[in-house]
């Protein structure tokens, strides 16, 4: 029989093959008719396990269970990698598998897989049963069954997937064959379905609803002997193999046939009535707040519950204390309703080292449906399969609370739809199929202030408003901590809510402030960390290694003994412990804690062997220095003092150095961070050699971004290592480089730090380095305003003595700033144009560019502003070619002065106002005051008196002139000009 869908074709649209994948059956895949034979293993898995969840991404670690079960080798990613790679050339550019984060996914369009179009003709038969049209629907039903050809994916070979991924599709099809033979016999098509009927019931046994139909089939055939005969058959399989008599519609078939009644076969199959409607849900929260969204979205999805369509499956998971148990019971109250025939509850433990057993809950739940422990069966399959039964054509909402991990919840969902499956986990149980999920995040700040309203009494929220939000996120929005806080403030009411907020202030004593009664966040947070394998274990102390910042997944890796990183944040994320936050610069997935976890992390971290904690430390440090270098080697600034050559034995855990560190740009920006807390990290371990190497290398071009308060910490921590340890050149050496930052924050602290490593490195010999620190001095007693040659003349007799080409550049180019500093534009040009040649040999463009800028502000000095212009274009382009967002600052203030000159005002103070911008993102202080007096001397220009000098008062009152008294005295003349009076 020809069976024909009333789905909507959509348009033929040519294309250069068609495939389709078949796996109601066994796995097939043809390329315009003709079969493409896959033969391997490996291969046949990925593909059915990607077509069963067809349009989902399949995270990775679902991949591996499936290929390797519970035994997966150490290069399982990688592996499954190559065998994607040889499955996409096998199938060809039609059948795409995209890769996606954390995952891969295959959507092929809907009449391309038997198990799309499938589904689709479900939808078809229940738009039809809604509009009254049977026969429709009936045709739809044949259609869909006709593409079942037996036991789903019998040819590939995965007891994970036949344990996990196939029971729900074959229960689809056992459901939509029930359906449609209901169909046939309420149409009177009772003699033609027998024989099929037959032997469809004899390949699933246990399926009462076959058996049901089969016997009032044979029965309205006039073949009542063989109806009873069916169920004999039935009891006697259901008392030996379960211990459970035939369900409630079977026997009232059986009942009806006996004494001869006429079966109405029109109307639909009666519900099971075996048991009682009962509610197990813990009592509804009275102070429940927030969450309007949330409510809302899983309200909707589990209400959808008896619609003849897939079971309603929402999981709810997030980090321990986030509200999940909360937000779950008040959803379940507010659907009540909807579930007539019962909610069930059950509490599985699952946070904890010990999950609950699943045999002993399903006892409960039978229990809880009428059926006494004597009538149960033993074994979990057998009372899963009677929980099945139970549940089968009813409305059921099922609540399964802080479940372990999939296979402790399969157990637990029913076979059939219309009931509904709320389960909560602190893991995302992603190998759930069809499962809604909803990651649960810590409040709002709003969201939690109105909890502490609820439990505390109004005033005193409203009279501390800002320590009531203080205490939010001091508590990390987390519902759990606030509940305590609460508990702690409610038989106090003389007790300041901003006296608890300053007592957690204290990182160290939070988590013990967290605890009232029975109720501790520690607490909640250590019975998980006993529950997870220990692999998990390890990375999350580990992560209590990292500084509060969003970290990378190699980052990870290096620090669980060189491991896999991103299968270490993949089981984190399970388990609710970790939190992507976006992408970096440089396309890596960044990761964070909940702020609590990783206090938690950081005591488990402390209280670690510190043999282990250090050498895995090391491990990251080793890591650093070698990205590092790659990163040196290509970074275009590298002013101050070089580094030392890498240490032997220094060695990367399994990274991609090449990879990771293809943009040096992007590299320091994602992982600033991250360095400087290094920086200071290897000091407290003993490493202050490290530390400096690492501060050499990265200091530099990270100056360029800014942070420079961050930056001179670091340096001074490495400096004071070095000195406690006697090592006068390394401290020396930090000294001097610290000073380079200092230019541009403190003038008297940056002559100190230059004065103090001059003597050293006369003393040590060291040419380059004195070269460095005399310059340094030289600039930073110009900005002083008490400019010399003294400092500037013997640096330049040095470099010329050793020859060394990048000294002799930086001499000449502070000697010529002291002459313009000195108004002698005329003396410094020749002596920027020499060092301009040098440059060009020494191929450093943030020299190259610096030397510029000099030369164009020389020119403009002498009112050479063709010569101007021809240098500012010069600096632009390579300013430009190295993305130097700061430099383009300092380049602009020049050209603001520039464009002053040439009487074209309104685009200097154009100019001076990015400059401004600019500086400001930068945190230069110096660069801003500067960038300020370029914008006043262009309102003067324009015929603005009063607007620059209101600016220049602004300036002036608040800033000490960035400590550069030659420019507070320069900006004190302006304003004199400009406000004579």
């Amino acid at each position: 029989m020809t069976v024909t869908s009333r789905r909507t074709v959509p348009p033929h649209r040519p294309t250069a093959s068609v495939v389709r994948f078949r796996v109601l059956g066994n796995l097939e895949v043809r390329r315009d008719g003709a079969l493409v034979v896959i033969s391997a293993a490996k291969l046949r898995i990925i593909l059915a396990t990607l077509l069963l969840r067809a349009g989902q991404v399949v995270p990775v670690s679902v991949l591996v269970d499936r290929l390797w079960d519970d035994e997966p080798p150490a290069d399982a990613r990688a592996a499954l990698q190559t065998y994607v790679a040889r499955l996409r050339r096998l199938l060809g550019p039609d059948a795409a598998i995209h890769t996606r984060s954390g995952g891969y996914v295959i959507a092929p369009p809907a009449r391309s897989c038997d198990l799309r179009e499938f589904d689709g003709l479900l939808d078809d038969a229940r738009v039809a049963m809604e509009r009254g049209d049977r026969a429709a629907a009936l045709e739809s039903l044949r259609a869909a069954t006709a593409l079942w050809r037996g036991p789903i994916l019998f040819d590939v070979d995965s007891t994970a997937m036949h344990r996990d991924d196939v029971p729900p599709v074959q229960e689809r099809c056992l459901e939509a064959a029930t359906r449609r033979f209901a169909l046939e016999l309420a149409l009177g098509h009772h003699g033609a379905v027998v024989e099929e009927l037959r032997a469809l019931a004899a390949a699933y046994p246990f399926q009462e609803g076959l058996r049901t139909h089969l016997m009032r089939a044979l029965y309205r055939s006039g073949r009542q002997a063989e109806a009873l005969k069916v169920y004999r058959d039935v009891a006697e399989l259901l008392r030996t193999e379960l211990g459970v008599d035939p369900g409630p519609e079977l026997r009232a078939v059986h009942h009806a046939i006996l004494l001869g009644e006429t079966m109405d076969d029109d109307a639909p199959p009666a519900p099971t009535t075996g048991a009682p409607a009962v509610c197990q849900l813990p009592p509804a929260i009275g102070d429940f707040v927030g969450r309007t969204e949330e409510v809302a979205g899983i309200a909707g999805l589990l209400a959808a519950g008896g619609a003849p369509a897939a079971l309603p499956i929402v999981v709810v998971s997030g980090v321990a204390g986030v509200g999940k148990s909360a937000l779950a019971v008040h959803v379940a109250h507010r659907v009540r309703d909807r579930f007539p025939h019962g909610q069930l509850y059950v509490n599985l433990g699952g946070g904890g080292p010990a999950p609950r057993d699943v045999c002993e809950v399903l006892g409960e739940l039978l229990y809880a449906l009428g059926l006494p422990p004597d009538a149960q069966p033993h074994s979990v399959q057998a009372r899963a399969a009677t929980f099945r039964a139970r549940v089968a054509d009813r409305r059921i909402l099922i609540v399964l609370d802080d479940a372990a991990d999939a296979k402790q919840v399969a157990p637990l969902l029913p076979g059939t739809a219309g009931s509904a499956v709320l389960i909560t986990s602190r893991r995302s149980l992603d190998e759930i199929p069809a499962a809604d999920r909803h990651r649960l995040q810590p409040f709002s700040v709003a969201e939690g202030v109105s909890l502490l309203d609820q439990i505390l009494e109004p005033h005193r929220v409203a009279g501390e408003r800002p320590a009531a939000e203080d205490l939010v996120d001091l508590c990390g929005r987390l519902p759990l901590a606030l509940r305590i806080i609460g508990a702690r403030l409610q038989p106090r009411p003389t007790l300041r809510l901003r006296v608890l907020a300053d007592r957690l202030q204290d990182e160290h004593r939070r988590l013990d402030e967290l605890a009232v009664g029975d109720l501790a966040v520690r607490s909640e947070l250590a019975v998980g960390y006993a529950g997870l394998a220990e692999p998990v274990r390890v990375a999350l102390r580990r992560m209590g290694l990292l500084p509060a910042e969003p970290f990378a997944a190699w980052t990870l890796g290096a620090l669980t003994d060189g491991g896999d990183g991103e299968r270490a944040v993949e089981q984190l994320m399970a388990a609710g412990l970790l939190e992507p936050v976006g992408l970096d610069p440089t396309g890596q997935v960044r990761y964070r804690p909940h702020d609590l976890v990783a206090l938690f992390a950081r005591e488990l971290a402390d209280g670690e062997d510190g043999a282990v904690t250090r050498a895995a430390y090391r491990r990251l440090l080793d890591t650093f220095l070698v990205l590092a270098h790659s990163v040196h080697q290509r970074v275009d600034r590298k002013d101050g003092l070089p580094p030392d050559p890498l240490p032997e034995g220094v060695a990367a855990a399994a990274v991609d150095v090449a990879g990771l560190t293809a943009d040096p740009g992007a590299w320091l920006q994602s992982e600033r961070g991250q360095l400087l807390y290094a920086i200071t990290r290897a000091c407290s371990l003993g490493g202050y050699e490290k530390a400096a190497l690492l501060a050499d290398m990265v200091v530099p071009p990270l100056s360029m971004r800014g942070g420079y308060e961050q930056i001179v910490r670091a340096r001074a921590t490495v400096r004071d290592a070095a000195r406690a340890a006697g090592d006068e050149r390394v401290a020396a050496r930090q000294a001097g480089s610290r000073a380079d930052v200092l230019l541009s924050l403190s003038l008297d602290e940056a002559a100190a730090e230059f004065a103090s490593a001059v003597p050293v490195f006369r003393r040590l010999g060291l040419s380059h380095e004195l070269v460095h620190s005399l310059t340094g001095l030289a600039y930073a007693r110009m900005f002083q305003g008490r400019p010399e040659l003294t400092h500037a003349a013997e640096a330049a007799d040095i470099a010329c003595a050793t020859g060394d080409p990048d000294d002799i550049v930086l001499a000449l180019r502070t000697h010529a700033d002291m002459l313009v500093l000195q108004e002698r534009p005329a003396e410094a040009l020749p002596l920027l144009d020499q060092a301009l040649e040098h440059t060009q040999a020494l191929w450093n463009t943030d020299s190259h560019r610096a030397l510029l800028v000099r030369k164009l502000d020389c020119a403009i000095s002498l009112g050479r502003l063709d010569l101007a212009d021809a240098t500012y274009e010069q600096a632009r382009a390579v300013t430009d070619a190295v993305n130097n967002a700061h430099g383009i600052g300092w380049l602009l203030v020049h050209h603001s002065r520039l464009r002053r000159l040439r009487g074209d005002l309104d685009a200097a103070a154009s100019d001076a106002r990015e400059a401004l911008r600019r500086m400001v993102e930068a945190g230069d202080p110096r660069g801003v005051f500067i960038a300020n007096l370029r914008l006043a001397e262009a309102s003067l220009a324009g015929g603005d008196p009063d607007g620059a000098a209101a600016l220049l008062r602004a300036l002036l009152s608040t800033s000490d002139g960035a400590s550069v008294p030659l420019l507070k005295a320069k900006a004190e003349a302006l304003l004199a000009q400009a406000a004579p009076a």
